[in-house]
């Protein structure tokens, strides 16, 4: 049985829940998904910035730092025996239990739920094969800029995908332009070499390994850019999707093709991409 982390305390799966939370009965909560290597979390600073700036737009009180989360993740690992492969941790933060209805009165006790599990990176080598999903990106809505547990307009595009065998799903904005993925951030090859990722604004989420695709690629010297993209884009360039689990991966429309130009900027992103993980993970073992 799985071990889990709940309010600091440590517990085996079944995990229990009390029925009046929030984030069980109104998606009122914060959530990051982060890699592990060999027990190891990848990119930790940035999650919990990000976590820590939702968690303050929607006025949940956070009792933790990074030195807590840190160490139950690594205590996490070893109690499941992943502390020596690649692993994801899912830490999630909500609003905790309170009274009937919308009103956050009451609700002062937030939960603070870390779990860990082993992944396996492999099946996500070869390019995806995606649709353009029905479901719509909200741009405008608090779920579009933060990583609420308000995921159903994700789950019903995956859903969409997952029904015509596909992998994923990529989701248009209000103004039909791209926004994401159902659970990834979305760039794309142009042929002219340049590489694009629609703003935060268009409803892309302020992903972490976006984050980082953008500054290091431009580091080393290719164009990246933050651009609004059409639809039809979609058609005649490669896509990259990226989240910090799968990292980046080619992806294409269904029976599109790639060029070996694609391929060779994809593999150098990927590339820098690595490096950094690499620095991450120098950096963490320092201190």
């Amino acid at each position: 049985m799985a071990v889990y982390s709940k309010n600091g305390e440590y517990g085996e799966d079944p995990v229990s829940v009390d029925i009046a939370d929030r984030g069980l009965l109104l998606g009122d909560g914060i959530f990051e998904t982060i890699l592990l290597r060999d027990g190891v979390p990848v990119f930790l600073g940035a999650h919990m910035a990000r976590l820590t700036a939702g968690a303050v737009a929607l006025g949940i009180d956070i009792k933790f730092d990074e030195i807590d989360i840190t160490k139950r993740i690594s205590e996490l690992a070893v109690k499941n025996r992943i502390e020596k492969q690649t692993g994801s941790a899912r830490v999630t933060l909500t609003r905790g239990a309170g009274r009937r209805g919308l009103s956050i009165e009451g609700a002062n006790e937030p939960t603070l739920l870390i779990t860990v599990n082993a992944y396996d990176r492999i099946s996500h080598i070869e390019p995806a094969n995606v649709l353009v999903s029905r479901a719509c990106r909200a741009e405008r809505s608090v779920s579009a800029k933060y990583k609420t547990l308000n995921y159903i307009d994700n789950v019903m595009a995956r859903e969409e995908a997952s029904a015509a065998k596909l992998e994923d799903a990529v989701m248009l904005n209000h103004a039909g332009r791209v926004a994401c993925a159902s659970a990834a951030n979305v760039f794309i090859i142009r042929g002219d070499g340049e590489v694009v990722t629609p703003p935060v604004r268009e409803g892309a989420l302020p992903g972490v390994v976006r984050n980082i695709v953008l500054q290091s690629g431009n580091e080393a010297g290719l164009v990246i850019v933050e651009a609004e993209i059409e639809r039809h884009e979609l058609k005649k360039s490669a896509i990259i999707l990226t989240n910090s689990l799968i990292g980046l991966r080619l992806a294409t429309l269904k029976n599109g093709t790639i060029s070996q130009s694609a391929y060779s900027i994809f593999e150098k992103l990927k590339s820098c991409y690595e490096s950094e993980i690499e620095k991450d993970l120098k950096l963490r073992a320092g201190h």
